[in-house]
């Protein structure tokens, strides 16, 4: 069904004549009918164009996939990339045109810019003309610029966001954020940059990048942390039942069969137990990065990791009187973090094709 072009330019520009009717400077608003004026290209854009997925990561940042003639394209909202990313072979830079501009405006609902001034909207857009019933606007740049900025990006069909010719809208959110540091609030070291970059391209199709991607634009070292713990947590009980499950010649996966011995006999792993299994068996790199934090906290590198993490977790998630208060400097949470992301990386690596629910 082919969008409406007098019903997204009519909700466009009672947005605007809305802002300015209920601001406090007293200019009168015409009741000219108005529309962004679309060539034939552009009127193709805008009833074809259609959304496939949005996701609000941030107040005044949010993406969004769309499809047009059977292409595949990123959506970037409320943050100007003035950053040229060089990866064609990913993602590849769009000019917007009139169709596109009206079609997102409507259908992303992308509110109008904080630095909107109402005078100048009346002035430039709502003026009154007495000889044109309909008011065309040549020009879609002066609308759009009352509005928060927004990137279109072409997704290529060998991009490693495309999965079965779907959109992994997460992960290309996320990689769209690493190549626009300003959206990135911690001081992440470029190590853990890179770690987070490698994952969001190569990493198990069954990681949950939602708290990968949040983790990455936290403001918050603690809850950055306790993201990428989450993604840990899913792994608990599989690392405990996967012979069991190979014994028994299940044919539900590993995943499905573990949420089943959890919901029909109420069993599932000691916490702080599956902590310190899952890092004893991880890669070195994550261990010789946890070392150091566990003698800065427990005085000695010997013993298992798993038990400060779990301590860690605790202190963000629990506020009992006997729960320990832990703080970090900025290095160490940076390195707990990048530790966290190997073992997220290996372990959903290793259970790749049992992560479904079949």
């Amino acid at each position: 069904m082919s969008r409406s072009m007098i019903d997204a330019n009519k909700y466009i520009f009672e947005l605007l004549a809305e802002f300015v009717q209920t601001s406090e400077v007293a200019v009168p608003v015409s009741n000219n009918k108005r529309c962004i004026k679309t060539n034939t290209k552009d009127k193709k854009w805008l009833q074809g164009l259609k959304i496939i997925n949005k996701q609000l990561i941030l107040p005044n940042f949010q993406t969004a996939s769309f499809e047009f003639n059977s292409q595949k394209y990123f959506v970037a909202v409320g943050w100007p990339s003035k950053q040229t990313i060089h990866s064609d072979e990913v993602i590849e830079f769009v000019e917007l045109n009139a169709g596109i501009v009206t079609a997102l405006l409507f259908e992303l609902k992308i509110p109008l810019s904080h630095e909107a001034k109402p005078y100048d909207i009346a002035e430039k857009i709502l003026y009154n003309d007495p000889i044109k019933s309909i008011i065309s606007y040549e020009n879609f740049s002066l609308i759009s610029n009352f509005f928060e900025p927004f990137s279109v990006y072409r997704i290529p069909e060998d991009s490693p966001f495309i999965e079965k010719n779907d959109i992994d809208l997460i992960r290309i959110s996320g990689f769209y954020a690493l190549k626009n540091s300003q959206l990135i609030a911690l001081k992440f070291s470029s190590q853990t940059v890179h770690k987070f970059e490698n994952i969001f391209f190569e990493g198990s199709k069954n990681i949950p990048y939602a708290n990968l991607l949040f983790s990455l634009v936290s403001v918050s070292w603690k809850y950055s942390f306790l993201d990428i713990y989450r993604c840990i947590e899913r792994l608990f009980p599989l690392s405990y039942l996967e012979i069991f499950h190979k014994e028994l010649k299940i044919q539900d996966s590993l995943l499905k069969f573990s949420a089943d011995v959890e919901k029909y006999m109420g069993w599932k792993p000691k916490e702080k137990d599956a902590v310190n299994k899952l890092i004893d068996e991880s890669p070195e790199e994550a261990r010789k990065l946890l070392r150091p934090i566990k003698k800065l906290l427990d005085g000695t590198e010997e013993g298992n990791c798993g038990d400060f993490v779990y301590k860690i977790r605790n202190s963000i998630v629990h506020f009992r009187p006997a729960t320990e208060s832990i703080n970090l400097e900025e290095d160490n949470w940076d390195m707990l973090i990048r530790a966290s992301l190997y073992i997220v990386e290996y372990w959903y690596k290793q259970y790749d094709e049992q992560l479904t629910l079949k």
